[in-house]
């Protein structure tokens, strides 16, 4: 049992510091080792550490090289590799490592305490909540955390229509294609993101010629972002909440959590900023990403509903071991279960153990010029666009989404809100159209968490038009 879990937490680690890999690649690969697991509650264990570690490892390549290691980490990337680049790197991991932690094991409990009485709670929100709370995140991340608001709504727009390319799931008729069969299936996120974010920080570093951070002083900095998890506890607990409440929707999953932290984390506190180095910025979403991965397993245990990607390849491994989610059955077995919770919390404490012990020295990777590790970088960016189609497409795709991360970085486009609409455009497409079709203006109006959003997103937009009103004076 130590050994599975020693192991699950190692593995989850190297892949969460790999580049763009992040827990969903991770499991993809293990398809190949459970076979030799005798017992199938051992793979279990491995299985959920691996899930748990990756979480917190994918927080370094985007603090450290600007290039998230898993979709949810970009985030975390946007405020923590500003701050490597000021030399307060270990500050930056280890308040997001501690803050992910205690969301983790606080959450992890609830979760996996309670698992069996969560039926009732998940049919809570319907159809207009679920729209109204998507919409929400994005007006946090759009009309909040850029000043120039007409930008972001054009990003916006942008993300939205980049989203919808592809086959409409209604008619299975092809939209936005341009006659180019590859665009069917839809623009694949690793390339989108690769591209607005990984390249961009790139190219700026090949213009420095130098590398991300200079040696200095990393004395203090480990104890120091302990204690501004502490001294910012309300935007970690703020954060944790959201990301357990996004995991306990059935398929949203994909870092909305950590964007809708991070955009709430800029509304509670709107007389500072954001984008160039602040520490609150890196706790609000990293206490999204252990808290959405604990309360996702909620929809995918319970109704065999993954609520994330990774979730999705978790419930091909574990019928592979011969545990069929989404059945009554599964809930009598409590070994199951204790498995469940063990792999996860204690994967989580042994991961952030091994990544405070070893911080300022990870953080020395940072040191290194760029011209010694940029093709490495390239290669990274390269292998994680192959692991979708693998044909070129995708690195036409990767240059195209390219272009538009660095026109958006030079001309402060809001590149956060464009890739929180791409991801959230299918939820917004499909929850209109079920809306339009279930309910009228007049059932809308009596429902008063329905309203309370919006009236929200209205706020949000009026703050933000007040506060930058001569934007183009």
């Amino acid at each position: 049992m130590i050994t599975a879990l020693l192991l699950g937490t190692l593995y989850g680690l190297v892949i969460g510091l790999i580049p763009a890999a992040g827990a969903t690649t991770g499991l993809v690969i293990l398809f190949g080792f459970l076979s030799y697991f005798t017992d199938p509650y051992l793979g279990v264990i491995f299985c959920m550490a691996t899930v748990a570690a990756s979480t917190t490892g994918d927080t370094y390549s985007g603090v450290l090289l600007g290039i998230p290691g898993a979709n949810s980490a970009a985030a975390t990337m946007v405020d923590g590799h500003p701050l490597a680049k000021q030399g307060k790197a270990t500050y930056a991991l280890t308040a997001a490592i501690t803050t992910s932690t205690v969301n983790g094991l606080l959450w992890g409990t609830l979760t996996f305490a309670l698992l069996p009485w969560y039926t009732e709670l998940i049919m809570i929100f319907g159809i207009p909540e679920l729209w109204g709370f998507t919409m929400l995140s994005l007006a946090c991340v759009g009309f909040v955390s850029n000043k120039f608001w007409v930008r972001s709504i054009i990003a916006i727009i942008l993300g939205l229509w980049l989203g919808a390319i592809g086959t409409d799931p209604y008619s299975n008729v092809a939209r936005f294609t341009f006659g180019w069969y590859y665009l069917e299936d839809g623009i694949q996120l690793m390339p989108m993101v690769a591209g607005l974010f990984a390249i961009p920080e790139i190219i700026d570093g090949l213009k420095q010629g130098k590398a991300t951070t200079q040696p200095h002083d990393t004395r203090g900095q480990t104890w120091d972002g302990i204690k501004a998890t502490w001294k910012y506890k309300w935007d970690a607990l703020r954060g944790g909440a959201i990301g357990a409440f996004i995991g306990f929707l059935p398929g949203i999953g994909g870092g909305v959590g950590d964007w809708m932290a991070y955009g709430s984390t800029i509304a509670a506190n709107p007389k500072e900023e954001f984008g160039k180095g602040n520490i609150r910025g890196v706790i609000g979403p990293e206490g999204s990403n252990n808290a959405q991965k604990a309360t996702s397993m909620i929809p995918t245990v319970l109704f065999g509903i993954p609520g994330a990607s990774y979730a999705a390849v978790l419930m091909g491994l574990f019928m592979y071991l011969g545990f069929e989610l989404g059945t009554p059955d599964l809930s009598y077995d409590t070994k199951f279960f204790s498995s469940l919770t063990y792999g996860f919390m204690w994967g989580t404490v042994l991961v952030a153990l091994i990544c405070i012990a070893l911080n300022k020295y990870i953080c020395r990777l940072s040191y290194v010029p760029y011209k010694y590790y940029f093709p490495l970088l390239v290669g990274f960016v390269v292998w994680a666009c192959a692991q979708y189609t693998g044909g070129w497409e995708d690195y036409m795709i990767l240059a195209i989404c390219s272009v538009l991360g660095v026109v958006g970085k030079a001309y402060k486009y809001s590149r956060p809100a464009m890739l929180m609409a791409f991801i959230l455009s299918y939820k917004i497409e499909t929850l209109t159209i079920q809306m339009n079709a279930l309910y009228t203006w007049d059932t809308l109006m009596i429902r008063p968490i329905f309203i309370g959003l919006i009236v929200c997103i209205i706020l949000l937009f009026s703050l933000s038009i007040s506060k930058n009103k001569m934007e183009y004076s």
